[in-house]
């Protein structure tokens, strides 16, 4: 059975929370990490607090209504932003996939979903940050997602959407 895949909307921040805390701890190698900590630290609260506003948007996929993966955008500030941040004009994105449904497509389909909410909504890019190491970032390369910056705090990278839908 495939996963049925909806936009998001202000009440799935719960469904966001999940994917921020699975996209920081995708090395299942490294020491756990504290969900409610995690979630709360200033660094990652940014991308949940008041979800829903504008300049939010993502695409949740849930199988026999369990979530299977989440992807998102938000838009940020020059004041307040994430490691992914390029301008107050290109929102962010995050990804989390359930690991039993790692290496099915099902991200390569929400974050072609997630470019045709952005598209939308009128952004002319996507960006985001991934550590050097992790195994998502050959999905983002080979989406088109371009290396901008590679720091201690990862890989920032960049998408152009096409204005003509594919």
């Amino acid at each position: 059975m495939g996963a049925t895949l909806r936009p998001a909307d202000a009440g799935d921040v719960e469904h966001i929370k999940w994917a921020l805390y699975h996209a920081l701890a995708w090395n299942a190698e490294q020491e756990g990490l504290l969900r409610q900590v995690t979630l709360e630290h200033p660094e990652v609260a940014r991308y949940h607090r008041e979800w829903g506003r504008r300049g939010d948007g993502g695409v949740i996929a849930s199988v026999n209504d369990n979530v299977v993966g989440v992807a998102f955008f938000r838009l940020f500030t020059a004041d307040d932003h994430g490691h992914g941040f390029v301008d107050d004009k290109t929102p962010e994105i995050a990804i989390a996939v359930h690991p039993d449904w790692r290496g099915r497509g099902l991200g390569t389909r929400l974050m072609n979903e997630l470019v045709t909410i952005a598209r939308t909504a009128e952004f002319m890019q996507l960006s985001l940050s991934v550590d050097a190491d992790n195994p998502a970032r050959h999905l983002y390369e080979r989406l088109g997602y371009r290396e901008l910056t590679v720091d201690d705090s990862g890989v920032r990278m960049l998408y152009a959407i096409d204005r003509v839908a594919a």
